[in-house]
């Protein structure tokens, strides 16, 4: 958990009385204080900016205006939101995730996996900031020395792996990890990946191809009974019933870095 502190909260929800029976199941845990409930969506948006809540628990239906026209004026804020909403489709979902939500659900919802999910997706965000801190340069970079278009690359990764449940302590996470990398810096490699990239990743951890490849597919596996299917789906907007083979899940992770890092070295000139 991030700090020995409670968590605020606000709720927007058409329903009220949906929204006071979240507040009790999330408050009688103790660990978090429901701070403000409204179902309009810029009273929701005046809640926001005056409390600053830690996280912003909304749905996307909402009255005067919906949850997306709250998501496009809450950046900048520094709550983390996650969309609960019964409507559980796929244009949606990408929407809400463009726009800036950290995570969407499906109602109905358990307290107990909500809580979980708002910590976990907490201690994520302050990891990557502390991450990204431990980075910067002690001095002022020198305008003519050129960006790494990898820059933060290994990180990034890492932190996607984590939110799908593919811990450091599993095997193979070091081996997705390395593969992903790899492929993002040289799509070449995806077209020999049992001749060439798990024996190059073997190589490296003094190990056999065999048990890369294993390894990979225990990791994949254990994603897919956590989190894996949702983060999955946020990144690739192909929402999998089935687990990926090891070659698709490290193609799809591969091209989502590569094509986040050139949109942000365009936006940089």
């Amino acid at each position: 958990m991030m700090e020995q502190r409670k968590l605020s909260v606000v709720i927007g929800d058409r329903d009220l009385f949906y929204s006071q029976r979240l507040k009790y199941s999330l408050e009688r845990r103790g660990s978090l204080s429901v701070v403000g409930m409204t179902d309009n969506g810029p009273e929701l948006l005046e809640i926001i900016n005056r409390y600053r809540p830690d996280v912003v628990l909304m749905d996307v239906l909402l009255g005067e205006r919906d949850g997306f026209w709250v998501l496009e004026r809450m950046k900048g804020s520094g709550s983390l939101c996650i969309m609960v909403s019964a409507i559980d489709n796929d244009v949606l979902v990408r929407r809400a995730i463009t726009l800036g939500a950290a995570y969407y659900m499906a109602k109905p919802i358990q307290g107990d996996l909500l809580l979980e999910r708002m910590e976990q997706l907490l201690d994520l965000r302050l990891e990557r900031q502390e991450l990204l801190k431990s980075r910067k340069p002690a001095e002022a970079p020198v305008p003519t020395v050129k960006r790494d278009p990898w820059e933060g690359l290994e990180a990034e990764v890492s932190i996607c792996l984590s939110r799908m449940g593919i811990s450091a302590g599993l095997k193979g996470y070091h081996f997705v990890r390395r593969a992903v990398i790899m492929a993002v810096e040289d799509p070449e490699v995806l077209t020999g990946i049992t001749k060439g990239l798990y024996p190059d990743i073997a190589k490296m951890y003094k190990t056999t191809a065999s048990k890369v490849e294993r390894a990979i597919r225990h990791a994949i596996t254990a994603a897919w009974k956590g989190n894996g299917q949702q983060v999955y789906f946020e990144i690739s907007g192909c929402l999998m019933v089935e687990k990926p083979t090891n070659g698709q899940f490290i193609a799809m992770m591969a091209e989502y870095f590569r094509m986040k890092n050139r949109t942000a070295i365009s936006k940089i000139g």
